[in-house]
């Protein structure tokens, strides 16, 4: 039986993660290229890219594999590409769409007048099918005209049975894989 796209991404990661002594940011080696040109550069949006090209091209696509590598290097970008070519689903992650650990009024801005109001995520526009907020309230006491935020953790647990999906943040800027709701990211 042929193993899944989400089984070679799993796969990608453990092994990435098992070998990465020679790992550096990517900043560092542009910074100092002469103390690290013997390492590899990688940063979250590359460890995302070498873990979807090699699922992809193990499940013989091919062209998935060339199209997230072209596209990578901009999180909101790919990850248009899977939902809208690849018919992946977006879920938009917020912690506390209320009072955001934090402090980042963006947070609040994401849920409210992009997700809430028109399912889509950033200026990009990535489209969101599901939402899981509210998980992990902030736990400090914050009075503010949208109240105290009620903890829900049912999508949560949701999110623990993906096999297999791919996350970002701060509108596409870091990116990060999951599997069955743990998270895996490179900086």
């Amino acid at each position: 039986m042929a193993k899944s796209f989400s089984f070679h991404a799993v796969d990608k990661i453990n092994e990435i993660y098992a070998n990465h002594s020679n790992h550096v940011g990517s900043e560092l080696k542009k910074k100092f290229p002469k103390k690290y040109e013997k390492m590899i550069g990688s940063d979250c949006i590359t460890f995302a890219i070498w873990v979807l090209k090699d699922a992809f091209k193990k499940t013989g696509n091919l062209a998935a594999a060339s199209r997230v590598g072209q596209l990578g290097f901009k999180g909101t970008e790919l990850a248009k590409y899977l939902i809208t070519e690849l018919h992946w689903h977006g879920v938009y992650y917020n912690p506390d769409v209320n009072h955001p650990l934090d402090g980042e009024g963006e947070h609040i801005v994401s849920y409210y007048n992009q997700v809430k109001k028109n399912c889509k995520y950033s200026v990009a526009k990535v489209p969101v099918s599901h939402k899981v907020v509210n998980y992990n309230p902030s736990a400090t006491k914050v009075t503010s005209y949208l109240g105290l935020t009620k903890k829900d953790t049912v999508d949560l647990e949701i999110f623990k049975k993906i096999p297999f999906g791919i996350g970002m943040s701060r509108g596409g800027q870091h990116v990060w894989v999951f599997s069955y709701g743990k998270v895996f990211e490179s900086h």
